[in-house]
């Protein structure tokens, strides 16, 4: 036993006693070897696991302190609904058995009950901060980057017979071929084709798109740097000439959830509290409707339904963000802002979950991902039994139920936005930072919230790219660009939410157009989806 737990120990793990006893008489070390594969690990093992790891041979990439302290409330205080959800997200598997085969147990069956009312998970929030970053850490971040996007690539027919690029070498000239790879190198050549150099870990190789291929080129012209990405062609002397490129996307298959309550989730962002601009009368009237203190007795009975409010990012203005800030400021205290918009969360009545994630105004880094808004600069939020604070990006589900596996909202403030919005040639056509739909749309096909290294500060990871959209979310939410737009793609539905401020200066010079104090309502039983407007005249 001795043995087995050093064994473990030595790899970062500790394990619970039963399990101790269950790998006594097993091979201990492939399962062991079987762990270490894992992208994200969890801290301590227990049966659960071994069996879940046994069945699927991969598990599901969820919070594992939040696992964590579900086992510990399962083993210590009997609370099992929690628990159980995520043992149900590890299998897939979302037909939960609270009940554990006792009809008589009444304990379990009041659980079952609360379980059924306004559940909240946060699947997936990132804690690797504090790791010194070196050349290894970008050279790492990168190769399993391509790993994961080439996994979603090879499920395509047309991919799966994709080769390694040393081994073009083995090709005739005019034989098909298929590749993956990252886009190293993009341009136009004299006769308006375009030229992509693909790399791989095995070498490099010229991919031209002909302008004749209408829907290839098409594809093409929108490629970014970095992005991985799929191509079938003809192999030719030390190049191939492209018929077709392939994204990771989304597949044309995925389901619409409905909940099977008639419950609602309210999305917003940008408050940018501190701000001399900022409609705080307008902010109010919304917390009141909130609080059914306002509208007529259809909207009142709306906001009675209301479970869960999500907020994007950028709840205060901060301090330093952009030059002559200053001039802008009403409160000039960084704490103070978060003391005011602490004081304005805490009018919300207390059923309502409220989510909240940082943006690049807020006082924390600004390279992504971008940790929770911290205890010592904003101790109210802390304190508040609603509150949910998450990292940016994070993923969060919602709405489960016994019979439910409830929706995956993904939380995306939107700093890549305006470079997606610059360099992706369709998008600056449409209308640029006009349109982020489109810009959301372009990052679920890529599979990646920042496809570019250019498009967004962030912090290399060499075991985690916390900016691929790996679990594919029900609802993508992100603000940053002051626009409500509300968009669909493959039953995914996307928001980009409202501010709370008027333009300064700042956004003008940016070509950030506000459309203030909106909200977007969403009916989880339906679908539908509203943008209510709540602007005073201030």
């Amino acid at each position: 036993m001795k043995e087995i737990i050093d064994e473990f120990l030595k790899n970062g793990y500790l394990l619970n006693p039963k399990l101790v006893e269950t790998l006594k008489n097993s091979d201990y070390k492939e399962f062991l070897k079987e762990i270490n594969k894992e992208k994200q690990k969890p801290f301590v093992l227990n049966d659960d696991i071994k069996n879940i790891l046994n069945e699927k041979k991969e598990l599901v990439n969820i919070n594992w302190q939040e696992f964590d302290k579900a086992r510990v409330l399962f083993e210590k205080q009997g609370e099992k609904n929690i628990y159980n959800l995520f043992l149900n997200i590890l299998k897939q598997n979302f037909e939960i058995n609270l009940n554990n085969g006792n009809e008589n147990d009444h304990s379990v069956k009041e659980e079952a009950q609360e379980y059924d009312e306004g559940n909240l998970i946060i699947l997936k929030n990132y804690n690797d901060f504090e790791k010194k970053r070196d050349v290894e850490s970008f050279t790492g971040y990168f190769r399993q980057r391509y790993n994961i996007l080439r996994n979603f690539l090879v499920s395509r027919q047309e991919l799966q017979n994709a080769i390694s690029i040393n081994k073009l070498n083995n090709k005739s000239e005019y034989e098909k071929v298929a590749l993956i790879g990252l886009v190293s190198d993009k341009r136009t050549t004299k006769n308006k084709n375009i030229l992509i150099t693909l790399e791989d870990p095995t070498g490099t190789v010229n991919v031209v798109i002909s302008k004749t291929r209408t829907n290839a080129f098409k594809d093409a012209t929108d490629i970014l740097l970095d992005e991985v990405i799929g191509v079938t062609g003809v192999n030719g002397d030390k190049i191939i000439f492209g018929d077709k490129v392939y994204f990771p996307d989304i597949p044309s298959n995925n389901l619409l959830k409905k909940s099977n309550k008639e419950e609602y989730a309210i999305f917003t962002s940008d408050m940018q509290v501190g701000n001399k601009l900022f409609f705080e009368k307008s902010f109010l009237k919304f917390i009141d409707w909130l609080n059914l203190k306002y509208g007529d007795e259809k909207l009142k009975d709306i906001a009675k339904k209301i479970k869960y409010l999500f907020i994007a990012g950028d709840v205060i203005e901060g301090v330093g963000v952009y030059p002559g800030q200053d001039e802008d400021l009403l409160i000039q205290d960084l704490y103070k802002q978060y003391e005011k918009f602490s004081e304005y969360i805490s009018k919300i009545r207390k059923d309502i979950k409220i989510i909240i994630s940082p943006g690049n105004h807020d006082c924390i880094q600004i390279a992504e991902p971008q940790p929770i808004i911290e205890k010592n600069i904003a101790p109210r939020l802390h304190e508040q039994e609603n509150v949910y604070l998450t990292t940016n990006p994070s993923l969060v589900n919602i709405a489960s139920t016994r019979d439910f596996p409830g929706f995956n909202v993904l939380i995306y403030h939107g700093f890549s936005f305006p470079y997606i919005a610059e360099n992706v040639d369709s998008i600056r056509k449409a209308g640029r930072l006009e349109r982020p739909d489109l810009i959301m749309k372009f990052l679920l096909q890529k599979r990646h919230l920042a496809p570019s290294h250019s498009s967004t500060l962030y912090l290399p990871n060499e075991k985690e790219d916390p900016l691929i959209i790996e679990k594919i979310p029900d609802f993508f939410i992100s603000g940053h660009l002051h626009k409500t737009i509300v968009g669909n793609y493959r039953n995914i539905t996307t928001m980009n939410t409202s501010c709370w401020i008027d333009q300064t200066e700042d956004q003008e010079r940016r070509g950030i157009v506000p459309d203030p104090c909106k909200v977007i309502l969403v009916n989880l039983k339906t679908r539908e989806v509203k943008v209510l407007n709540f602007k005073e005249n201030e």
